[in-house]
């Protein structure tokens, strides 16, 4: 009997696991040709108090598979909605925390900053990374920091490179404070850790027209356990974006060159005259 009641309070558990689905978090940048720019952060969380019916698990969507529903409330101290509340008391100051909006049966929460030039947005980087517990921008060697470059004369060819690696680690303060001040693990105790509770969904960079993007989508032939189907995320493990602006200084430099070549020819023509 004891053996059969361990049994049913590990299926419970598992089941349980199952249904607890993590938040998804979405990294969108926009940079201008001088390392100007916008970088905008979206949390995604399923919130089960707002379906009368049980929320499909996206691993499972089926059915068939018995993962359980989307159960995610009951594991945050007064609720999805308390996120909002850590992100505004706990936010650098110079990063924007926008109002909690709802859309089906998502939260979402989006946070969201400009930068000047690269170096702001190197400067804004450093101190993200150092804000989590357990990462630290010193951790990181020069070749695994971000880079921006530009070359050309008439067009310039402007580089972003950046890892998988330093976002998540530029994401771990908020992940790991919600983990440490309002995630209840219940009965997920021993079954849930703090990397269980989110995940990078989607990556997206836009750099003069050119875009590079990566997002999660469900593989029905994925391995998952025993079966098959399962939502894969982005792996990265590095992106690049390559996009070209034109010079405008160098045209009206080779053009006002141009006017005083060809000014200086008509003086030297009127003079032999």
């Amino acid at each position: 009997m004891k053996r059969v009641i361990s049994l049913l309070i590990t299926l419970t558990l598992v089941f349980t696991l199952a249904g607890c689905w993590a938040g998804e978090v979405s990294v969108d940048t926009t940079f201008e040709k001088d390392g100007s720019g916008t970088r905008t952060i979206v949390l995604a969380v399923m919130d089960d108090t707002l379906s009368t019916t049980p929320i499909t698990n996206p691993d499972d969507p089926d059915g068939t598979e018995g993962k359980g529903a989307v159960i995610n409330n009951q594991h945050i101290t007064g609720g999805i909605a308390a996120i909002y509340t850590w992100l505004n008391d706990n936010a650098p100051t110079w990063m924007t925390v926008e109002a909690m909006t709802t859309e089906g049966v998502t939260r979402y929460f989006e946070l969201s900053y400009t930068f000047t030039s690269f170096e702001d947005f190197l400067a804004k980087y450093e101190e993200l990374v150092d804000l989590s517990p357990s990462a630290a921008w010193a951790d990181f060697t020069a070749e695994e920091l971000p880079t921006f470059e530009c070359e050309g004369l008439f067009t310039n060819a402007c580089t972003f490179n950046e890892s998988i690696d330093l976002v998540n680690a530029s994401l771990d303060w908020a992940v790991d404070g919600i983990w440490t001040d309002i995630y209840d693990e219940a009965t997920l105790a021993g079954y849930v850790t703090k990397a269980d509770i989110s995940v990078l969904s989607s990556y997206k960079v836009t750099l003069g027209g050119e875009v590079v993007e990566e997002v999660s989508a469900y593989d029905a032939d994925a391995v998952d356990g025993e079966g098959t189907g399962k939502v894969l995320y982005p792996t990265g493990p590095t992106w690049e974006v390559v996009g070209e602006f034109p010079n405008t200084t160098a045209y009206i430099i080779t053009a006002v060159v141009a006017v005083v070549v060809i000014a200086g020819g008509v003086l030297v023509v009127i003079k032999k005259k």
